[in-house]
């Protein structure tokens, strides 16, 4: 007898051998035993996730002749006939290559006729969506009032397509992606059934290239058991003709360091071994994916990803060296070349030129790379500012202890301002009391002066002058209020107030440092100087 695929012997024979779909196979198998069988059904969903295989064991099991807990028995003579393909009761059509009206008016001439031996006459029609427009209007009423011996059970993966008419006929079970660990438990039952072995590292490699599909992963098994019958992780990147999780690690770490030499060797030493650009354009893409995915959600990734606590925490360590922003855009990169290289002339230029661009990213002129470029330079200086603040740099070269005496002692011997018994004015204020006065005046008469006095304050009064200074650093307020006519106009305000004539002086604070503010900002400019240079940069905007 010939060979037959992997994914032929491995296909459920009953609803209790399918992998997955545990809501779909309930409700059927329950349907089965009660008796409440519908005239269509409508199977959606990706490829290899079980929708013709469910449709055969469906027709299988409503003409049973003693179900087993809603599953054929496969004893009986009617199950044997079908599972041989010796009965016409069970219908197979392949819309894809029968996609005319044509076809489906000889369906409406030979519906009409009973079964032969079975209970219901069943139409599998898969990849319906791709019937024409005048081919679903011939179905149409048959599909809504069918006879009481006819099902049709329809399946395709893009149920979009479908009219609505067709839609709102039928019965809908959407099948979902398998998932890899449910993969990967088939995967080990079909290499045991061949007599071959394979590492639990190549099943689960299998089974998330598969994408969710069964079918996928059966058929890249048996490709691996036809080169040899030992399945390693090693085989099976050889047979897919992906790169190792170690090369995705070395190249993603060439691009956070922006080593355009190391990358075109890369990618030279890929081309050498005979690898497609385009599968490894997808594998960075997919590298790149799990960096994001590290970025956001670090505690979920083993889940998300489905693989282990180790690898996760591998992908998180790299991730910390990128921003999401420059991840996003060095993965809309390689997937636009993923595109592009199916019908470039020269594949390994494009890769090429996607990896210098997600390389080179200080070259890019765009919004997103300028974004890029500040949100690494800002979390440089929240780095820095950390160390700062942490005394990392203040430690680096301490100042003699013998200075901060020297600096202090000064300050005790200089005697607070005394301003000798308590003066008060003719209008009988203290001159704190006429500076409030007058500053409420000016509040209500010359706004803009007193915005400017708020930005300092007073200082004290002798000889009929009441002195005023600015903050530190900030002198141009002194230069605005230092002007004639807002002088004559402060000091009307303090002759009003005090009742004697008064003038106004402005006093320029000694801004004095102590030593430990002296080192920190030597640091600060030090530790400036040797992040983003000493040499000053001319900044011209370009006409």
């Amino acid at each position: 007898m010939a060979y037959q695929a992997l994914y032929r012997q491995w296909r459920p024979a009953d609803f209790s051998s399918m992998v997955s779909q545990e809501a779909v196979i309930a409700t059927l198998r329950n349907q089965v035993m009660t008796g409440r069988i519908a005239h269509a059904y409508l199977f959606c969903g990706s490829r290899g996730t079980g929708k013709t295989s469910t449709a055969k064991i469906m027709s299988r099991a409503i003409n049973c002749e003693h179900p087993r807990n809603g599953d054929p028995c496969g004893e009986c003579p009617t199950c044997r006939a079908l599972r041989s393909d010796e009965s016409l009761d069970i219908m197979e059509i392949d819309a894809a290559s029968n996609n005319g009206v044509d076809e489906i008016r000889d369906l409406r001439e030979t519906v009409k006729y009973p079964p032969q031996t079975c209970r219901y006459k069943v139409y599998i029609i898969d990849e319906v969506h791709m019937l024409s427009a005048s081919a679903f209007n011939a179905l149409l009423k048959t599909l809504e009032e069918p006879p009481g011996h006819a099902v049709f059970i329809l399946a395709t993966t893009e149920p979009q397509k479908l009219p609505a008419t067709i839609l709102s006929r039928c019965q809908r079970f959407d099948f979902g992606r398998i998932p890899a660990a449910q993969i990967a438990g088939r995967l080990r039952q079909a290499v045991e059934g061949a007599g071959g072995e394979a590492t639990d590292g190549a099943l689960n490699m299998i089974a998330r290239a598969a994408e969710g599909g069964m079918r996928d992963a059966l058929s890249i098994l048996d490709m691996c058991l036809g080169y040899q019958s030992s399945v390693d992780e090693v085989l099976v990147h050889r047979v897919l003709g992906t790169s190792d999780r170690s090369f995705l690690f070395r190249f993603a770490e060439c691009l956070q360091n922006e080593d355009a030499a190391s990358l075109m060797a890369m990618i030279d030493e890929l081309m050498r071994s005979g690898r497609e650009p385009v599968v490894f354009a997808k594998d960075v893409s997919q590298h790149l994916r799990a960096l994001m995915l590290a970025r956001c959600c670090g505690d979920e990734l083993p889940s998300l990803l489905e693989i282990t606590q180790e690898d996760a925490e591998s992908y998180v360590g790299q991730a910390e060296g990128f921003t999401e922003t420059r991840l996003m855009r060095m993965m809309e990169l390689f997937m636009s070349v993923e595109t592009e290289l199916r019908y470039a002339s020269s594949p390994r230029i494009a890769l090429e030129t996607a990896a210098l661009k997600a390389c080179l990213r200080t070259g890019e002129v765009d919004a997103a790379a300028l974004k890029d470029r500040i949100g690494e330079l800002e979390k440089q200086v929240r780095e820095l500012t950390e160390k700062l603040q942490s005394g990392a740099y203040a430690t680096a070269a301490p100042a003699p202890r013998a200075a901060a005496p020297r600096e202090r002692a000064p300050e005790k011997k200089q005697p607070a301002p005394q301003e000798g018994p308590k003066v008060l004015t003719p209008t009988g204020r203290s001159p704190e009391d006429c500076w409030k006065t007058a500053m409420d005046t000016l509040k209500r008469t010359a706004t803009s002066v007193y915005g400017m006095l708020v930005m300092g304050s007073y200082q004290g009064f002798s000889d009929n002058t009441f002195r005023w200074c600015t903050r530190p650093g900030q002198p141009i307020y002194a230069t605005v209020v230092g002007s004639v006519k807002n002088r004559e106009t402060i000091a009307a305000a303090l002759t009003e107030a005090a009742g004697v004539e008064s003038r106004f002086e402005i006093v320029q604070p000694e801004q004095k440092k102590d030593a430990g503010e002296q080192q920190n900002e030597e640091g600060f400019l030090n530790m400036m100087k040797e992040t983003f240079g000493g040499e000053n940069v001319s900044v011209q905007e370009e006409k």
